[in-house]
Order: C-alpha cells, then structure tokens, then sequence
C-alpha cells in the first residue's frame, strides 16, 4: 500500500518520472516486482530441499526447468535464498551484528531470462545504528552485495543554505572509469549571484568538451574543451539551473552529464520550475534513501512546480513512521516554498 503526503492545497498534480543517473544496471530496470513470500519455500539452509552450494552447483538448463514449473517467482526466492546468506556473512565481516532474521524486499528484476534481480534490507543493529543493505543476483549467484549506515536528523531545526550547497565547485568526469556514475558529483549545487565559477576535471585519456542541452550538433550552449587529465572552468552568469554533457573531442561521445544547480541571495529572481528542479538537485544529494526511477519533480500544467520524492518502503522495517520523518526531513532541507509529495 502507498502511503502520500501532499503538502499544500492544489487539485490535480501529475507526476513526471523518468530514470535519473544510477548504476548502469539499473538504467535497463523494466519490472518493479514489490515484495515476494518467501516463507512457504525457503528455510535458514535450504530452498526447494537444496542448499546454497548445491544450487551454485544446478546448470542453467536447469534452473530453466524450475522457472518453466515454478513460474517468475523463482528466481525472485532463489535470488533470496543465496543473497541473505551472503548478506549475514558480510554483516559478520564488518562486524555489525543483527540478532534477527530480517526480511528481503525486491527492488527490481530485469525482464531477461535469467534475470538479474536486486534486493534491499534495512536492519537494526545491536550497536545502536541502522544500515541499508543491497545486494543483486543472477541465476544462483550473488553478483554485489553493499552495506551503508544510514543517517537520521533533527528534523526541526533550521538548516543554514551551506548545509545543503556542494563541498566545493568541481565536478569530475568519469566515463566508464567509475561503473556507478560518469561524474560526480551528478548534482552540484552552488550558491551565487552572478558569474558563478564550476570547474570540470577531466579524468580520461582523451580531449572532451562541455556543451548544454539540445542537439548535439547545435546544443544551447558551449562549456570549455579540456584536454586529457587536464582541468578547465566556466562562469555561469545567472542563477538557475544548467543540463550539461561531456561528449569525446571531436568524435562528439558522450563520456558524462549532470546537473549544475545555482541558489541566489533572493529567491525571488528563481522561477518555479526553477525552484523545483533545483529542490529536485538537493534531495538528490540527500541521504534519504530514494526509489529508482523518479525524478523528483511535479508537473502541473506543464511545468514543473514542486517535488516529489519517492522513498524505499522497505525502510517501514525499521523506521514505521517513515513517511512523517521524510516529509520533514524534506522541507528542512529545501529552502524554498514549494508543493512537496512524499510517498513510498
């Protein structure tokens, strides 16, 4: 079941999604599968009357012979099967210990056969934190596995607008250097008034250049052409916010993009949309842990002018009024007046 939060008085809002910047797995994500049973099937040492090793062990031909009888859910509960014992391991390994049996939810599942399929959990630990923890699989075997403490605030205090800026005005290209992000950060966020300096640091072996949205061949605007392992800066003369790309020279690939997101003095110089797109960036960056796939802004009559942020309902394990907390962590950390949805 959803759960929404609409905070402010408006009829009829939309809700634009689209996929934003993740991991390149998950750019292919076509299927969100919700949550599976797994307790009919799965005990602490087997699945189907087989244990981990002996399901490493089975061919692909089959593991095909028990999708045709099982149908879709078995790779779903054989992927679980595996990765939770995997999971328990790593929790073992980092020395976090949880005293409970914690429940998988599924994240996603690519529509191949055998499909990859992702999984999270998030646990309480007996030294008092909560960590996230994610893993994918494909057909018997555990392909990541990722364990991150998750972060939780005073949700009533009044954060200072340096508190949500980036760390500093660079952003990194990456290509295919780093397999989660071609630059990072993929949202800065800077304050200033005019000409606000961004430098671009070019990581490859190769020239590339800087350019705006639009046609590749005719984009909106062009940003400095940097050399290989080499920097270069450009002033953006307003606030707002900026798409931009990072394509080869001259062979015009594209190796990176993201956001460039400028808060002024007076937020009255900024549009709506402009509000909300650059509210999208901050929540971006957020610790909060965001549903794949949406991209955080509302859509009313065209245009966007508000936020919504679709979270992880797997985080209801461990954090029952999630959605109460997230709404307000929400507004404290976007300084601007804006329609807020918050969902999971």
């Amino acid at each position: 079941m959803k759960t929404r939060v609409l905070i402010i008085g408006i009829i009829a809002i939309s809700v634009s999604v689209s996929l934003i910047a993740y991991a390149n797995y998950e750019q292919s994500t076509n299927k969100n599968t919700g949550d599976s049973n797994y307790k009919d099937t799965i005990t602490q040492d087997t699945y189907l009357n087989k244990t981990t090793s002996q399901w490493q062990n089975e061919s692909l031909d089959s593991l095909m012979g028990y999708h045709k009888k099982f149908g879709d859910k078995f790779f779903d509960e054989l992927g679980a099967f595996v990765l939770k014992n995997v999971m328990k391991d790593e929790l073992k390994k980092q020395n976090i210990d949880v005293n409970y049996d914690f429940k998988l939810h599924t994240t996603m599942t690519l529509t191949s056969l055998p499909p990859h399929v992702g999984f999270e959990s998030f646990v309480n630990s007996t030294d008092g934190n909560t960590y996230r923890i994610m893993g994918m699989t494909y057909q018997a075997k555990v392909e990541s596995v990722s364990i991150a403490k998750m972060v939780f605030f005073d949700t009533s205090v009044k954060l200072p607008l340096e508190s949500i800026l980036s760390q500093n005005n660079t952003i990194q290209i990456l290509g295919t250097n780093d397999p989660h992000s071609d630059a990072k950060p993929y949202s800065l966020v800077l304050h200033g008034n005019k000409d606000t300096e961004v430098k671009f640091q070019n990581t490859l072996n190769e020239t590339i250049r800087i350019q705006g949205d639009g046609d590749w061949q005719n984009p909106n605007w062009y940003g400095p052409t940097i050399l290989p392992l080499s920097t270069g800066t450009m002033k953006l003369a307003k606030p707002g916010y900026y798409s931009w790309n990072a394509r080869s020279y001259p062979e015009s690939n594209s190796v990176g993009g993201g956001m460039i997101n400028i808060i002024p003095d007076d937020f009255n110089q900024l549009s709506k949309q402009e509000k909300a797109v650059i509210g999208s960036g901050i929540i971006y960056n957020s610790e909060i842990p965001l549903t794949r796939g949406s991209d955080n802004h509302i859509k009313f009559g065209g245009d966007y002018i508000g936020i919504y942020v679709g979270f992880s309902s797997a985080i209801n394990d461990v954090l029952p009024n999630a959605t109460d907390y997230y709404t307000k962590r929400v507004k404290q950390l976007v300084p601007f007046d804006l329609p807020i949805i918050v969902e999971n």
